[in-house]
C-alpha cells in the first residue's frame, strides 16, 4: 500500500512538473502574448495590460476611434470599461523576420464603455513585435463584423 501511495505521488510530481515545463514565456511566444492581452480585458486587468504593450501601443476600437495603451489600462481599472463575457475564435498567427507577429482572429464580447453596452463580433489584429529580447503588443485593431 505504502508503494502505491509513493508510485502515485511520483505520478503526479511528474505530470505537475511536464505541465509546469510546457507553460508558455508570454515574453517569447507572440500567440501567448496575444492571448494574455484578451484574457486581461476579460479579467479586467489594466496592468496586466500595460505589461504586454508597448510604450506607443494604440488600438483602434470599434467604431475606429484610437486609444492609447496608458488610457486603455486606466480605462480598465477605473471601471470605464467592463467585458462581461469573451471568446476568441479563429485565431492564427504569422511571424516575420522573428521580430514582428500578426495575430487575426474573431472575438465576441459583450460587455460595456462608459456605460455603453455593446454586444460585438469583430475581426481583430493584433500586431506584436520584439524588443530586446521580449515581445510586446505594438497595435490592435478591431472591425465590426456585420
Amino acid at each position: 500500500m505504502k508503494t502505491l501511495v509513493s508510485l502515485i505521488a511520483v505520478l503526479l510530481f511528474t505530470t505537475a512538473t511536464t505541465f509546469a515545463q510546457q507553460a508558455t514565456d508570454l515574453a517569447q511566444d507572440p500567440t501567448a502574448l496575444g492571448n494574455a492581452f484578451f484574457k486581461a480585458l476579460l479579467d479586467e486587468n489594466g496592468d496586466a495590460v500595460s505589461k504586454l504593450i508597448t510604450s506607443d501601443f494604440s488600438l483602434v476600437s470599434f467604431d475606429g476611434n484610437a486609444v492609447a495603451g496608458d488610457l486603455l489600462a486606466q480605462g480598465m481599472n477605473g471601471g470605464y470599461i467592463v467585458v462581461e463575457t469573451a471568446a476568441l475564435s479563429n485565431a492564427q498567427t504569422r511571424q516575420y523576420n522573428n521580430d514582428a507577429a500578426v495575430m487575426t482572429g474573431t472575438w465576441k464580447a459583450k460587455g460595456s464603455v462608459r456605460g455603453q453596452a455593446f454586444d460585438s463580433t469583430v475581426s481583430f489584429s493584433v500586431v506584436s513585435v520584439k524588443q530586446g529580447s521580449s515581445w510586446k503588443i505594438a497595435n490592435i485593431q478591431f472591425t465590426p463584423i456585420q
